[in-house]
């Protein structure tokens, strides 16, 4: 998941408007792939497998919610790529910086569950949840700029808009797990 979030910011980051290089928007989708074949892998796994060191549901959870992140991120580099963007906000750059930054928390969060030790997920879950209040408030900017900047075509804005509600949805469901992670970790404490 957090690959996926760098992939998809090197692609945006590298993205001239027009013409999108395939190259790299291939990248997320390969990311996207490999998180649909983990994912396949741990249901299996839940399934043949009597104890489990969390609850079934708990790590399917979590599990479904990464892949869900994989599958906004893939949805916007291809959206990037077939509407055919003239240029990116800088808001977007923006989110997509932060994106990654909460992801790499993401990742200690969802690390923690081998140590179930509650101070270390308290730390990582509210450096991830001030990254998310950040992505919001940049989210809310960037659509207020669409709307404000005269002379913006309509198409445009339409396009836009949508790849930052595509991200701020990406961050949110990072927080999603790490709600799932924190009630874990009160059942097991």
């Amino acid at each position: 998941m957090h690959s996926g979030a760098e992939a998809l910011r090197t692609f945006l980051g590298e993205f001239t408007g027009g013409e999108v290089a395939s190259e790299r928007s291939s990248a997320v989708r390969g990311i996207e792939r490999k998180g649909d074949e983990l994912e396949r892998t741990i249901v299996d796994r839940l399934n043949k497998v009597f104890l489990t060191p969390l609850d079934r549901e708990d790590i399917y959870a979590i599990s479904n919610k990464l892949e869900s992140i994989l599958d906004i991120l893939e949805g916007i580099a291809n959206r990037v790529e077939l509407y055919a963007i003239e240029a990116l906000t800088p808001e977007i750059l923006a989110m997509a910086d932060h994106l990654t930054v909460e992801t790499a928390a993401l990742a200690d969060v969802v690390g923690s569950l081998e140590s179930l030790k509650p101070a270390r997920v308290s730390e990582a879950a509210q450096r991830l949840k001030a990254i998310e209040s950040a992505v919001d408030r940049i989210y809310r900017e960037g659509v207020a700029r669409l709307f404000k900047t005269p002379g913006f075509p309509p198409l445009e804005v339409l396009k836009l808009k949508e790849i930052l509600e595509r991200l701020e949805e990406a961050s949110d469901h990072c927080e999603d797990v790490t709600t799932l992670v924190e009630g874990i970790i009160i059942k097991h404490a």
